[in-house]
C-alpha cells in the first residue's frame, strides 16, 4: 500500500468511533464527519476582501470558528488581517500562492503547469504563512479544481486537500451579472434549503467568498447570519479544520 493511498484510508475512516468521511475520486475530502449535524464553513481569499471583516463580526456574534483558505498573494497584501483570523481560533490554510489554474477545465487529468512548478506554488503559500507562525494541514486547491495529481503533490508536502461539499449553489458567489453561469443570492440561499431538507448538510463542506468582484451587489455574505440562524435552528453546530 503506498503512502498515498495510506493517508486517504486514514482520512476516511478518522478516528475510532468517527463515520467515514467522504473523499472524491481525486483523493480530497469533500464532506467530514457525516455521524454528526456539523457544518464546515470554509472561506476562500484571494484578490478581493472587502467581505472579511463583516463575516468575522457575524462568526464571532454567532461563537463559531469557521475555516479560512488564502493565497500567498492574499496573505502577503493582508498580513495583519490574516493574523487576526489566526487568533480568533479560525483554522487559516493554503490555496496555492498565485491562484494559478493547475489542470485543464475540460481535460481535467492534464496539468498546466509542472509538477515542480505546482509544487512550488504551494510550498511558497505555505512559507508565507509560515512567516505569520501559521502551519496548517490541509489545503484547498485554487479554484477547488485538481485532479489525482495535484493532491499527490499536496501530500508530498504533508498537505490533505479539501474541497466544498457538491450539491448546493454556494460556491457560485463569486458570479457577476453578465456571467452565464451567475446564480443569486436567493437562489444560492434556495439551493440550501432544499438540499438540506433532502440530504442533510452532516459534515458539509460550506463553501462562501468573503470578496468578490464589485460587479456582484448581491454579496452572498450579507445572508451568513440569517443563514447559520436557521441552521441552528435545525439542530446543527459548526466546527472547523
Amino acid at each position: 500500500m503506498n503512502r498515498f493511498t495510506l493517508v486517504l484510508l486514514v482520512a476516511m475512516i478518522g478516528p475510532p468511533g468517527m463515520a467515514q468521511n467522504i473523499i472524491d475520486t481525486y483523493g480530497a475530502i469533500i464532506r467530514s464527519d457525516t455521524s454528526k449535524k456539523t457544518i464546515y464553513l470554509c472561506f476562500t481569499g484571494h484578490d478581493f476582501y472587502e467581505g472579511f471583516d463583516q463575516v468575522l463580526a457575524v462568526l464571532k456574534r454567532q461563537h463559531i470558528a469557521a475555516s479560512f483558505f488564502l493565497t500567498g498573494d492574499f496573505v502577503r497584501q493582508h498580513a495583519p488581517l490574516v493574523k487576526t483570523i489566526a487568533r480568533q481560533n479560525h483554522f487559516v490554510g493554503a490555496h496555492s500562492n498565485k491562484h494559478l489554474l493547475y489542470c485543464d477545465w475540460s481535460k481535467r487529468d492534464s496539468l498546466l503547469h509542472t509538477p515542480d512548478e505546482i509544487k512550488a506554488d504551494i510550498q511558497q503559500n505555505l512559507a508565507e504563512l509560515r512567516r505569520l507562525g501559521i502551519y496548517p494541514a490541509y489545503f484547498m486547491p485554487p479554484y477547488e479544481w485538481y485532479n489525482q495529481n495535484v493532491v499527490k503533490l499536496a501530500l508530498a508536502l504533508n498537505q490533505l486537500t479539501i474541497n466544498f461539499s457538491p450539491g448546493t449553489r454556494a460556491n457560485a458567489d463569486y458570479t457577476t451579472p453578465g456571467m452565464s453561469n451567475y446564480v443569486s443570492s436567493s437562489a444560492i440561499s434556495a439551493s440550501i434549503r432544499d438540499y438540506e431538507k433532502r440530504n442533510g448538510l452532516n459534515g458539509f463542506h460550506l463553501l462562501i467568498h468573503p470578496g468578490t468582484n464589485p460587479l456582484r451587489v448581491d454579496k452572498f455574505y450579507d445572508h451568513l447570519d440569517d443563514l447559520i440562524r436557521e441552521l441552528k435552528e435545525k439542530g446543527y453546530q459548526f466546527s472547523r479544520f
